[in-house]
């Protein structure tokens, strides 16, 4: 078990984190470039000291602002993978692996033993004597992996392990990198910015801006509770912040957002079910609001339907989502997301709707238009 707390600043920065990781799973830091997320690995590993903060593994502390505790890196039983991989060219696969070994001096039948049990581990048995020159980025970031094992490590540290990839073979990696982990079930610490890299590798997900945790949980607590507008954008569902200010049914509210100074608007919007007795949601509450894409209805002229959301806009870009196979003309049953600058307003909406409904709207950039919903479309929480 992995519990790490640490507060400091790097300059302007700051940084403020709390860490839980469970042993054997896999924790990812999710976040844009300059979140973070690297500078709390060098802060797990030891090549960074926070001003304040505390980091245990399985009931040994390895640093304490208060005890003044400061174990070294080379003393802590952590593995890192670097996202650049720093495999030595001149060397082969077995040397490369064993490099970490040799460093602590151990005796040469120990050597080969571990360095054979990491090579299955990361499934390149059979590729010892190769050099880094001649094996394909997948299995130079194995490699990498497997030198980080040798190690026996209890915590593994890895810092965006598939960005070096193209993306068909970081789809492949990704696969063998989840059974890898899986089979090792060593408490690992991942970093990336890569939403679907988070969902398939992260037991937990702790999204980082600025040096702070914006949300932490599993990958259902994301898809289905974002608490900003970086992950709703990750997950691809509208994303609403606001003040409750009135329950007009004991499951239907209504939400003020916040439009930048200028007038606010209201959302209606379902409670969750579990919204209910004494801990259910009160007028001057916090609340936020997800529609997704597919809920929301365009059309030419306001309509007099039963929807009870109503926003007139302005399309500000049009991305077809699917294309013919090979042609330039898209497929009639294409998905197409029309993103809409709300009238008035700094807030803009996506709907995803049909090409032929597209067409059939003639909807291009800048057009006006129409967006509804239904308040029992969109899910309010708190």
């Amino acid at each position: 078990m992995l519990n790490a707390h640490f507060d400091t600043h790097l300059g302007a920065f700051h940084l403020s984190v709390d860490l839980a990781a469970e042993d054997g799973n896999t924790t990812v830091l999710l976040g844009e470039s300059g979140a973070g997320k690297t500078t709390v690995l060098r802060l797990l590993a030891g090549l960074l000291h926070p001003e304040a903060g505390r980091i245990e593994l399985n009931g040994v502390v390895y640093f304490d602002s208060e005890r003044h505790t400061r174990i070294p890196p080379q003393e802590r039983p952590t593995g890192y993978v670097f996202q650049d991989y720093v495999l030595f060219p001149h060397l082969s696969v077995f040397e490369n692996v064993a490099f970490g070994l040799r460093a602590q001096h151990l005796a040469r039948r120990v050597i080969v033993q571990r360095v054979g049990e990491a090579l299955e581990q990361a499934h390149l048995a059979g590729l010892d004597n190769r050099r880094p020159a001649q094996l394909s980025g997948g299995q130079q970031q194995r490699v990498a992996i497997a030198r980080a094992l040798a190690l026996q490590p209890q915590l593994l540290l890895l810092d965006e392990p598939l960005a070096a990839l193209d993306a068909q073979t970081r789809r492949e990696v990704r696969q063998e990198l989840r059974h890898i982990l899986s089979e090792a079930r060593i408490t690992t610490v991942m970093v990336t910015h890569q939403y679907l890299e988070a969902l398939f590798l992260g037991h937990q997900i702790l999204v980082l801006e600025g040096g702070s945790v914006l949300q932490q949980g599993n990958q259902r607590d994301l898809l289905e509770r974002p608490r900003s507008s970086y992950v709703a954008e990750l997950v691809g569902t509208n994303f609403f912040r606001g003040t409750l200010t009135r329950r007009e049914t004991p499951t239907i509210c209504v939400i003020r957002v916040r439009n930048g100074g200028r007038e606010d608007i209201e959302i209606k919007a379902a409670l969750e079910e579990d919204a209910v007795g004494d801990d259910a949601p009160r007028e001057g509450d916090e609340a936020f609001v997800v529609v997704d894409p597919r809920s929301i209805t365009l059309s030419l002229y306001a309509s007099e339907s039963s929807a009870s959301n109503v926003f007139e806009g302005k399309i500000i870009q049009v991305l077809r989502l699917e294309s013919s196979s090979g042609g330039v003309v898209p497929l009639r049953d294409g998905r197409v997301r029309i993103s809409i600058l709300v009238h008035a307003t700094t807030l803009s909406l996506t709907a995803e709707i049909t090409e032929a409904s597209t067409t059939r709207l003639e909807l291009e950039e800048g057009k006006r238009i129409y967006a509804t919903f239904k308040a029992t479309e969109s899910r309010a929480y708190t």
